[in-house]
């Protein structure tokens, strides 16, 4: 019996077609990445399937970057410092849990690392070395959302495992680690 990696590898041969115009720029985008058209057409749809479909049902609403900026640029630290503990875990977990219908910490884990793979404004790294978490979260939105991810990170991390994480935060990254005991880990 295959094994569930190899099943998910399997690819079928598809035939579509694809108008001219939309085939040039394929094309060229393919090239200007160094990659193929049908790798090009399977990153499309891998993000639409994985990615763009779900966060439609979840609700989420797009907005230009310049009218985010000029909202945060309006809110003042302390209240970004309060979205950040406030709203941010809550919604990290519900994502995870519509994404994954499961809000354990590797759920949530998991999330942010699937937002990265396909938010190009943001890039999470977490690594897991004997028990220490890394989770350095990279974004383009400026020092004020920095002070919100610091805060949900901070909350997320305090609440889901116990522990105060040590938080180092610049203009467009937070990182956040933390040591789990493996008796108290929820993982």
């Amino acid at each position: 019996m295959p094994s569930p990696d190899k099943d998910e590898n399997k690819t079928h041969l598809r035939t579509i077609r694809i108008p001219e115009s939309l085939e040039r720029s394929l094309e060229k985008e393919a090239a200007d990445e160094s990659t193929t058209v049908n790798a090009k057409i399977n990153s499309i749809l891998s993000r639409h399937y994985n990615w763009d479909k779900k966060i439609q049902e979840f609700g989420y609403a797009e907005i230009p970057k310049s009218l985010l900026m000029s909202m945060l640029e309006g809110l003042d630290d302390k209240t970004l410092a309060r979205i950040g503990r406030e709203v941010i875990p809550t919604l990290w977990k519900d994502l995870a849990e519509f994404w994954s219908q499961g809000t354990s910490p590797e759920s949530v884990i998991s999330f942010m690392g699937t937002r990265s793979k396909f938010n190009p404004g943001s890039q999470t790294r977490i690594t897991q070395e004997e028990g220490v978490y890394t989770i350095v979260f990279h974004h383009e939105f400026g020092p004020k959302w920095s002070i919100m991810a610091k805060n949900a990170f901070q909350e997320y991390v305090g609440q889901t495992f116990h522990v105060e994480p040590r938080i180092s935060m610049g203009e467009s990254t937070v990182t956040a680690r933390f040591k789990v005991n493996p008796q108290d880990s929820p993982l």
